[in-house]
């Protein structure tokens, strides 16, 4: 038995509270700092931008970050500053909540410390946070409700889970995969052994029901007014092959070393540091569900272990029902951030005086201590690139590109065909259509409502109208679904009108007819 040291316990609680002031503050200092330098030339914008603020020929899915920019935007202010905005205010935001959540539930400054500072420079938060995208909304929705739930755990109020209940249901208004959070945090109240069986299931309702009404309302809303609400239909059409799933496994191993380092040394310390944090979790779990009465906020480290699984099971289920959707380092971010939190909590929480215990503390502080080192060499290098160049279409590459320019010279009521349409509504502000597509994307199929011989006959019919004209830009190379420029040039019966270095722009030929066979 350890003598008591009441000068030594002093002297810690006055360190975490210069510890805590310093992180409280110093981190979301950090995370505006780092959001202003990749934004130098403004905010990061990728194609799903375009669509959230309503400048592509593709409408947006989840609502609530366009409906956002729509509101930012009310007064007048351009949408992409508005979306600079929203930015200025998530990047610091979540990285206080992330901050907060890991010292409420574990009880430790420097697990808080640590913990928060793993995630916030981490290279992919650093990127999403600069970016106009859904991501950071998302996590701050998330981060909310997960406050919700601490608060339960604390004070053992079921009207924080009706709070945590629409927490998740403004999640899944944010990203379509919001559910896999409420699923996860039903799992812990089903498994929680301190409340009977009945208030187990009152609990569950408490989160289910809020949560189905927004989702599901807004579902029915969107269908009556305009037509759609999820823009997937519910077929089963993922084409995700044995070789994409590993690409999303060393996806995920990115999370802690770069892809410099070999692919079986990054999956070595991938799996390691999971089945030490899960055996970690699993430990503290039991340990403090076995426990008697008390409120252990530190608890929370178990809903967010299930939501690994959750979110897997979620993605899982969504690449079997849309066509060429892979789970990339994007889409696997939120869980990245939760895991982190989940391992912090956890780290605090182990009981030091088991030899096994400390193993895990020691394995998982190291691995911490890596990817911090890590993550800061890899982010001052895409920090420093960002800065100088820029982000996405916002990149000094596309805002300088001839291409552009000439389209910019175009008549302004001229119908333009591209296939980079976003990056024109973008840049020019002008509405541009997509040229034929041999398949939709989403559904991997040709779209059996406008067909590709139905799309060149549209196309046919408007630039032999005469004012029309079709672009090609060359930085888009990824739209493997769209007809290429040389079969366009001969189906169209297009002739070039301006060769640039970065692109083409062709129009009809005059007296010439289109094959759209």
């Amino acid at each position: 038995m350890y003598p008591f040291q009441p000068d030594e316990a002093l002297a810690r609680a006055r360190s975490g509270i210069v510890l805590d002031g310093i992180s409280a503050g110093g981190l979301p200092l950090l995370a505006l700092l780092l959001f202003l330098l990749v934004t130098h030339h403004g905010i990061g914008i990728w194609p799903d931008s375009t669509r959230y603020m309503s400048l592509s020929s593709q409408p947006w899915d989840a609502p609530l970050y366009p409906a956002l920019l729509q509101l930012v935007a009310m007064p007048g202010i351009d949408i992409v500053s508005g979306a600079w905005g929203i930015g200025l205010v998530l990047a610091p935001l979540n990285a206080f909540l992330a901050w907060y959540l890991i010292r409420t539930a574990s009880g430790s400054p420097a697990a808080a410390a640590l913990g928060t500072a793993i995630i916030i420079i981490a290279p992919q938060t650093v990127t999403l946070h600069g970016l106009a995208m859904s991501e950071p909304l998302f996590l701050t929705t998330i981060y909310g409700t997960l406050i919700a739930l601490a608060r339960y755990l604390r004070d053992a109020d079921g009207r924080w889970l009706i709070m945590a209940g629409i927490g998740i249901g403004l999640a899944s208004l944010t990203r379509f995969t919001g559910p896999a959070l409420g699923a996860a945090i039903a799992l812990f109240l089903l498994i929680d052994p301190r409340q009977p069986l009945p208030g187990r299931f009152a609990n569950i309702l408490r989160i289910l029901l809020p949560s189905a009404f927004i989702f599901f309302g807004w579902v029915a809303l969107g269908e009556a007014v305009n037509g759609r609400s999820t823009g997937r239909p519910l077929e089963w059409l993922g084409n995700m092959t044995v070789a994409d799933w590993w690409l999303s496994f060393h996806a995920m191993t990115a999370w802690l070393l770069p892809d410099d380092v070999p692919g079986p040394a990054r999956g070595a310390v991938f799996l390691l540091a999971l089945g030490a944090g899960l055996t970690a979790v699993a430990l503290h779990g039991r340990r403090a569900l076995g426990r008697t009465g008390g409120a252990d906020v530190s608890l929370l480290a178990v809903p967010l272990a299930l939501f690994f699984f959750t979110y897997l099971a979620f993605m899982v289920l969504a690449t079997s029902i849309e066509a060429n959707l892979h789970m990339n380092g994007r889409y696997a971010y939120p869980i990245y951030c939760t895991s982190v939190m989940a391992t912090a909590i956890t780290v605090a929480q182990l009981d030091r005086a088991s030899t096994a215990a400390r193993l895990l503390r020691f394995i998982l502080i190291g691995i911490g201590c890596m990817m911090l080192v890590s993550h800061a060499v890899r982010t001052t290098v895409r920090t420093n690139n960002d800065y100088h160049k820029g982000v996405g279409y916002a990149a000094l590459d596309w805002v300088r590109s001839p291409t552009i320019a000439a389209v910019a010279r175009l008549p302004r009521d001229a119908v333009i065909y591209s296939n980079g349409p976003d990056v024109i509504g973008y840049l020019l502000r002008r509405p541009a259509r997509d040229i034929p597509m041999h398949i939709s994307l989403r559904i991997g199929r040709e779209d059996a409502q406008f067909p590709y011989a139905r799309q060149l006959a549209s196309a046919s019919a408007a630039l032999a109208r005469g004012n029309a004209y079709v672009v090609f830009l060359n930085g888009i190379d990824f739209r493997f679904y769209m007809a290429s420029e040389r079969e366009l040039a001969d189906r169209l019966n297009l002739v070039r009108a301006a060769k640039l270095e970065d692109g083409a722009i062709y129009r009809r030929a005059w007296g010439k007819e289109g094959n759209n066979e």
